[in-house]
This record gives C-alpha cells, structure tokens and sequence, in this order.
C-alpha cells in the first residue's frame, strides 16, 4: 500500500493520493504568521451512511484510520522536533470521522440536504476542531521550525521532508508491499458498473420519474448533484435545497441507495474473488499500517 496522506506545509497545499482517491482534502495550513481561518463543523454522520459497507473498505484506509495515522505521525515528530532544538504540539485527536461512503451514492441525508443542498457540507466537529488547531499551529511556525517539520522547500519540491518524513517512514517500516493499483481499478470500475446493473437502472428509473412529479428533469441523481448551477454560489440557493431534499426523498422512497449499494458489493467481491492474493497482501499491509499507528499513540 503506497498510498500517504502527507500533512501541510506552511503555506503549501499537498495532494495525495489518498485524498484525490476517496476522501476530500482537508482546506491547507495558513503560512507562517497569518491568522488561522475558522473552520465551522457540520452534522454527524447519520446512522443511515455509517451502514453503507462496501467489500473494499477492508482494504482502503477509511478517513478513520487516516486520522489515527496522522495522530501517530503528529506523536512521533515530537521527539524528532525536540532533537532538532524545537518543540512540537500534537493536534487535538478526532474521534467523529466521516464513514467511508458517506457520499458515495451522492447526498441521502434530509438534514444535509436542507442545510448544505449539494455544496459539500463541513467535517465533523472533532475533525472541524482539528483542521483548526491544525491552521492555529502552522501559523505561529517560524520558517526555521517548518523546515525541521517537514523540509525545505527548495530540497523537497514535490514531497514533504523533515521530521514528518522521518516519523511516516517509521510507521511504515514493516508494511509489506501491496498492489494498490488494484484497490483504485477496484474504485474507479465498481462504480461505473453498477450503473449499468438491470435493477439499478430500474431503479433510476423510478427515480427520475418521482423527480419528474415533483417538476425536476434530471436524469439521475450525478445529473442533478452535478448541476452548474450550484458552483456559481457559495450557499445553497433555496431552489437547489428544494432539489437537494426531494432527490433524498425520492430515493428513499424507491430504494435506490440499496440497490445501488448491493449491485456494487456484488461486483466488488467478485472482483476480490478473482485477485485473491492481491487482496490478501492489501487487507496485511494496512493492518500492519494501523498497528504500528497504535502503537505510537499508546
């Protein structure tokens, strides 16, 4: 598993695989000495979005365990900073963690949907609290203590140094190499095809038309999340929240997050089924990943 998700450089925002692949990118550090900005915190995950399990969430890091390896990572460059001459403030833990596929099958939430409509909604509290404190550190780093952190810039232009490098390949050390190119055709393909699975289109189907009943011409609910219109506000305008909350209605009354959900385990799993070893070596490498993150943090 080669997959990292590398923390902020003062001032620089960095894209890793990992973010680009399933979870959003937390907003970037503030540059030394600017004010850190506020971060507001969005609604809990429902019960609903934490039941939506797919195969290949026992081989992706979920945003759970993502945030217990930056807490191993944060813990372990405290040491490092201190033989380097400088002291290091681990980040508050969040314990509140979106589910894996929160989003996955768009927003099925009524509470998001009526405050956020398809505008992607805040973190959670706990993480909400933690991109802050996270802002309020990087902004009181001199450039000397940034460096020791995570490199100079001009040394590292595409990667991140110092004392994080030297804790992330700590955590590392004895993960075993996997195929995580594997998990990403696994991601990318599932989806695509359950879109092409009889019932799920079916159920689109009945989708649409209780949209239609309702005066809204989206063919399906990537059409209407999709929509320029939402990207030209920073706030959901109220014909986009009236759109939000029925596209969530209309797919709990004709089930299609199920189906959509089931249709895309089953192809998953025979995915799996048919790379067994590949699968095996993933589900190894990130539980040796988490274990060695554990244990920093105790």
């Amino acid at each position: 598993m080669s997959v990292s998700r590398k923390p902020r450089r003062a001032g620089t925002r960095l894209v890793t695989g990992f973010c680009a692949l399933l979870v959003g990118c937390g907003p970037p550090g503030a540059a030394p000495g600017h004010p850190a900005p506020a971060v507001p915190a969005g609604p809990a995950a429902s019960g609903r979005t934490r039941a939506l399990l797919l195969p290949y969430d026992r081989y992706e890091l979920a945003p759970a365990d993502v945030l217990t390896i930056e807490s191993a990572e944060d813990t372990l460059m405290v040491p490092c900073m201190r033989a380097r001459g400088w002291t290091w403030k681990p980040l508050p833990r969040a314990a509140d963690a979106d589910p894996p596929n929160r989003s996955r099958y768009g927003v099925i939430e009524p509470d998001v949907a009526e405050r956020y409509g398809y505008h992607q909604p805040p973190p959670p509290p706990g993480v909400a609290r933690r991109t802050a404190a996270e802002h309020a550190r990087n902004a009181e780093l001199t450039q000397a203590e940034a460096d020791a952190a995570f490199g100079r810039a001009t040394e590292h232009p595409d990667s991140v140094g110092g004392c994080w490098k030297t804790a992330h390949d700590r955590l590392r050390r004895h993960v075993p190499a996997s195929d995580h190119a594997l998990l990403d055709e696994l991601t990318l393909r599932s989806f695509d095809a359950s879109l092409e699975n009889s019932q799920v289109r079916r159920e689109l189907a009945l989708w649409n038309s209780c949209m239609k009943r309702s005066g809204f011409a989206y063919a399906t609910p990537l059409d209407a999340a999709d929509d320029s219109a939402w990207g030209k506000t920073r706030r959901p305008a109220r014909r986009e929240v009236l759109i939000a909350t029925t596209d969530v209605r209309c797919k709990k009354s004709t089930g299609l997050v199920d189906e959509w959900r089931r249709a895309e385990a089953a192809w998953q799993q025979d995915f799996v089924d048919r790379h067994p070893k590949a699968f095996r070596a993933l589900a190894r490498a990130k539980e040796v990943w988490l274990q060695a993150a554990r244990a920093a943090l105790h």
